[in-house]
């Protein structure tokens, strides 16, 4: 006697908040060559380690199709002495990659604002 057992379908839906993007995208501009630290947007100190919410902002857009998309705005303080146009380029990558690996959320653009920069060890 063949009896087969069949799962039920799994349903549900599955939601990624905000935050997780910006983890993800933390991460990936923390560990980008030439970012020293996040800056405020409003008064360009570093607020790396109390506040990086100040510096980084994530929106995400329902398109109607179903799909998201998502835009970035960050603002940076890069190591002096590096060339600021391959970090800015370097970290539109790293922020994109991760967040497109992790999600299914398309990036729609990464806008990085340079708001100062830093020495941080003198030769």
């Amino acid at each position: 006697m063949d009896t087969e057992t069949t799962k039920p379908a799994v349903t549900g839906a599955v939601e990624i908040k905000p935050q997780a993007l910006f983890s993800l995208a933390l991460g990936a501009a923390l560990s980008t060559y030439g970012v020293v630290g996040i800056a405020s947007r409003y008064t360009g100190y570093d607020v790396t380690r109390r506040e990086p919410r100040r510096g980084l902002n994530i929106k995400v857009r329902q398109n109607e199709d179903g799909s998201h998309s998502v835009i970035v705005n960050i603002n940076i303080i890069v190591e002096y002495g590096v060339r600021i146009q391959a970090v800015t380029n370097s970290l539109q990558q790293q922020i994109t990659y991760a967040i497109e690996k992790n999600t299914d959320y398309r990036v729609e653009a990464v806008n990085v604002h340079v708001t100062s920069l830093r020495v941080t060890h003198e030769d």
